[in-house]
């Protein structure tokens, strides 16, 4: 589509409107097979790009930007679901659960503030990671006490720059940081669990959206409404009960 330049539409309007025209991109990937084509924009789930692949397999691919970003762990079956038809990869060397994915980023962390001045990078470190559990309970605590961390160096050399050599490594604070704040089910939960829940949230979001649309009119959608709350109820209080764990 083409993009509206003017002082009523933001960035972010400018990728809503006019609407994106899947169609046509499909088509050109249809009728110019030699060509690679590859389909840009408004996809931002991993289902969505499964989705749009088994619709067109003449595409070459699907650029996700925000959607990655937001929310990388995400796409973490992204190797079965889009290259090997859903079975599970031997590579022994693959993080299992978001914990794994910390202690080795950890050592990086460490490795980068070795040889540079934490108090210029270490913001730089912590964001990288500051994403990792995007919508998970607890999640935005964990970012915050991310965001302590990474203003700690600045903070303890304004003190007295000695107390820097007091200070734990890096890596120790972000695993204390995910490890306070994140419950265990969280931290420990594989790429194939997180992907069928994230399934599961996208299906009831869309339930939600189906009833607001319809308004429930007859019997069987008023008793579908019903069984859905207690459903969502349910749901919110486990969350809950995590939370407060």
């Amino acid at each position: 589509r083409i993009a509206v330049l003017g002082k009523n539409y933001s960035p972010a309007d400018n990728r809503k409107v006019p609407p994106l025209r899947y169609y046509q991109v499909r088509r050109l990937a249809e009728e110019f097979p030699e060509l690679n084509i590859s389909l840009n924009g408004g996809v931002e789930t991993l289902s969505g790009v499964k989705r749009e692949l088994d619709e067109c397999p003449e595409l070459d691919g699907i650029m996700v930007g925000r959607g990655w970003m937001s929310n990388p762990w995400a796409f973490a079956m992204s190797d079965e679901l889009l290259y090997t038809d859903g079975q599970q990869l031997a590579d022994s060397t693959r993080p299992k659960n978001r914990m794994e994915v910390l202690q080795a980023y950890g050592q990086h962390a460490d490795y980068e503030e070795e040889r540079w001045d934490p108090v210029k990078i270490r913001r730089f470190i912590t964001k990288a990671a500051s994403q990792l559990f995007s919508g998970e309970p607890n999640a935005k605590r964990y970012r915050i006490a991310l965001d302590e961390i990474a203003g700690l160096p600045k903070k303890l050399m304004m003190e007295d720059p000695k107390l820097m050599d007091s200070q734990p490594p890096l890596s120790e604070l972000i695993l204390d940081a995910a490890t306070k704040h994140l419950s265990e089910e969280v931290l420990y939960r594989t790429p194939k669990e997180s992907y069928e829940k994230i399934l599961y949230d996208e299906e009831q979001a869309e339930k939600r959206l189906l009833f607001v649309a319809t308004g429930g009119n007859d019997a069987k959608q008023a008793e579908e409404k019903q069984s859905f709350i207690q459903e969502w109820q349910q749901t919110r209080k486990e969350d809950e009960m995590k939370e407060s764990e």
